[in-house]
């Protein structure tokens, strides 16, 4: 499989090769603040898979098991693109809502669902887990 993405202002594009490792959405404060809404979801890959054109702006902080978390945004517009865990430096996260095309994706499992707001409608059916997993 292969996927395009970018930024909303195009700056930044993306080209991703193969199945991804994971999909997952996660409703801890931190994503809900990134995106903007109740979830973030993203599908990760080895970084290998993942080809950037354009330069992103990063901000780290620390999670909540200590490792240190990179996300890249594109300067320009401020989308949110990609994201970097210390705990595993060879994958990278990707927004799924940067893709052109995501209606393959489908979460696996929805983390920090103990911190995810009752308005955020959540597939009944997914599986879930308090916090990180």
């Amino acid at each position: 499989m292969e996927q395009t993405g970018q930024c909303h202002c195009g700056q930044v594009t993306f080209k991703v090769t193969g199945e991804p490792l994971r999909m997952a959405s996660c409703h801890c404060n931190a994503c809900r603040r990134i995106s903007g809404t109740g979830h973030l979801s993203q599908a990760f890959y080895k970084k290998a898979q993942v080809e950037i054109h354009g330069e992103t702006k990063t901000h780290q902080s620390l999670s909540d098991a200590g490792t240190t978390r990179t996300r890249h945004f594109c300067p320009e517009c401020g989308s949110r693109l990609f994201s970097e865990n210390s705990k595993l430096p060879d994958n990278l996260g990707v927004a799924v809502g940067a893709f052109d095309n995501s209606d393959w994706f489908k979460p696996q499992i929805a983390l920090y669902t103990a911190e995810r707001p009752a308005w955020d409608y959540m597939d009944p059916e997914l599986k879930t887990a308090d916090h990180m997993t």
